[in-house]
Formats: structure tokens, C-alpha cells, sequence
């Protein structure tokens, strides 16, 4: 019989307030832990995309930019890039200067904005 008073004890401590108070502390510690790593791997996931982006933008970019210096170790690319960047030509070359003709060009006249509004059209009359 001492036995089983013996459990009795033991249930009766382990069902006791105290002990289940006792007890959720550490289980709230450890939810909060866990949701913290949660947390930290939920960011560092959103971080691997962004990172993948970048990554994906700056190959794409590097191979524009491999594309340019091809074109840069060409004569041709080289005076393109020239003439495209700065004012430069040949020993020879002249510039063309286009001007359009001033009777070409016809101003249409401006009309007077319309008063829709009956009010304004009631003072108008009026005045």
C-alpha cells in the first residue's frame, strides 16, 4: 500500500499549479526561440532572392559589358563609341546643319477657352 500512496504524491505534485507554472516557462521560452529562428530564416530566405536578383542583373550586365568591349577592340567600334560620346570626324569631314524654313512652320491660334458652365454663360449675358 505505501506504494501507491507514493504515486498519489507523485500525480498530485505533478498536477499541482505550481508546478504546471513552473513548467510553462520553459515551454515559453522555447516557443520563443523558435519563432525566432522562424523569423531569421524567413529573412535570410526574402535575402537569397534579392541576392539571386542581383545576381542575375550583374550577369546580364556583364555580358552587355563583354559585348562592348568586343565592339571596342574592332577599329569600327572604337570610332563609334567616339563619335557617339564626343564631336569628332575625319580630317575632312564637314558638319550639316539642317534649318527648317520659317513659312513652313504655321502657328495654329489659340481659341479662347469655352465657358460650358451656365452660370458664366447667365453672366456674360448680363455683363
Amino acid at each position: 500500500m505505501f506504494g501507491f500512496h507514493e504515486k498519489r504524491k507523485f500525480k498530485s505534485f505533478l498536477y499541482s499549479k505550481a508546478f504546471l507554472v513552473f513548467m510553462c516557462i520553459p515551454i515559453g521560452l522555447m516557443s520563443y526561440a523558435a519563432y525566432n529562428a522562424y523569423e531569421r530564416e524567413r529573412e535570410t530566405n526574402m535575402l537569397r532572392q534579392e541576392l539571386a536578383n542581383e545576381l542575375v542583373a550583374l550577369e546580364k550586365r556583364s555580358g552587355e559589358l563583354e559585348k562592348n568591349i568586343e565592339n571596342l577592340e574592332d577599329p569600327r567600334g572604337i570610332e563609334f563609341e567616339l563619335r557617339s560620346r564626343y564631336d569628332v570626324g575625319w580630317e575632312g569631314e564637314e558638319v550639316i546643319i539642317l534649318v527648317e524654313d520659317e513659312t513652313s512652320t504655321q502657328t495654329l491660334p489659340v481659341l479662347p477657352e469655352s465657358k460650358t458652365n451656365v452660370w458664366h454663360r447667365f453672366i456674360d449675358v448680363l455683363f
